[in-house]
């Protein structure tokens, strides 16, 4: 019963550190959502919405990865492992997260 300690205190910690990170992007996203209903193509209200919602998926993708990392924790009972096994996991999402940020 101990070996599920760790990962179940880690998914607790790590659910509350995302709630805490992810809540202020959020917010200011639906307020300048909220302020700006016809966002042109171009203009600088359609930028802070297409930068907020990178930012929000940077937030979602650190949080799946850390819940990924947990889970094979949890599975394997081996953390050293489980983050060995998270390191091609975390180069995907380096990818991903380029081609998010590359607004070209």
């Amino acid at each position: 019963m101990s070996l599920l300690h760790g990962p179940l205190i880690a998914t607790l910690g790590l659910l509350a550190l995302s709630t805490a990170v992810g809540i202020l992007p959020v917010i200011k996203l639906i307020r300048v959502y909220e302020a700006r209903h016809e966002l042109r193509p171009g203009s600088a209200g359609r930028l802070r919405s297409v930068a907020g919602w990178a930012v929000i998926a940077f937030w979602l993708m650190a949080t799946w990865f850390l819940a990924t990392i947990i889970g094979d924790w949890h599975m394997s009972g081996d953390l050293a492992g489980a983050v060995d096994r998270s390191w091609l996991r975390l180069r995907i999402l380096l990818e991903i997260a380029a081609a998010l940020g590359d607004n070209d």
